[in-house]
């Protein structure tokens, strides 16, 4: 019974190095900071993300990765649309309002385009993409919700705020 106990401990630790290894890893890669948007009942919803991507140029679309412990998960999968607000870089502290749960009701109090009947729109965002969910898959701690683009907005000025090695930054381009 020894050898298997051994064996085990060997793999957990193992386990724990890739972990942290990776995680490590990841900290080196600078990623967009977006505020994902949804309407929940007329209340409007969001999360501080940086796992967007875009699929495909046809059809236009992106998906969008969020924990599954996240507030805004479970009506994620119940929604039909939802937005993805590119931060810009003098959008800092809206990174960290939605990154914390105890701001909840200050979220969307100004600079929001607040609609009932659609996910809130961030007025001088970077970028702002409405989609239509139209798929999800639950992979580890997260869920991937995928979304057909049905309209884009941009700034001209090309400045995003960026998130790397636990920090938030600038795209010197």
């Amino acid at each position: 019974m020894a050898p298997r106990l051994d064996h085990l401990v060997t793999m957990i630790e193992a386990d724990v190095h890739l972990a942290d290894s990776f995680r490590r890893a990841m900290r080196r890669v600078a990623s967009t900071v977006n505020v994902i948007s949804i309407c929940v009942d007329g209340q409007p919803m969001g999360i501080t993300a940086t796992a967007v991507s875009s699929i495909s140029l046809d059809p236009a679309s992106l998906l969008v990765c969020i924990n599954r412990a996240a507030a805004v998960h479970a009506p994620m999968g119940d929604m039909s649309h939802f937005r993805v607000n590119v931060l810009h870089r003098d959008q800092v502290e809206i990174a960290r309002m939605f990154a914390d749960r105890t701001q909840h009701a200050l979220r969307f109090l100004s600079g929001w385009e607040v609609d009932a009947a659609g996910p809130p729109r961030l007025l001088e965002a970077q970028s702002t993409i409405l989609c239509r969910r139209i798929d999800s898959h639950s992979f580890g701690t997260h869920s991937i919700f995928i979304g057909l683009v049905e309209e884009a907005e941009s700034r001209d000025e090309v400045n995003p705020l960026v998130y790397l090695d636990g920090r938030y930054g600038r795209a010197d381009v």
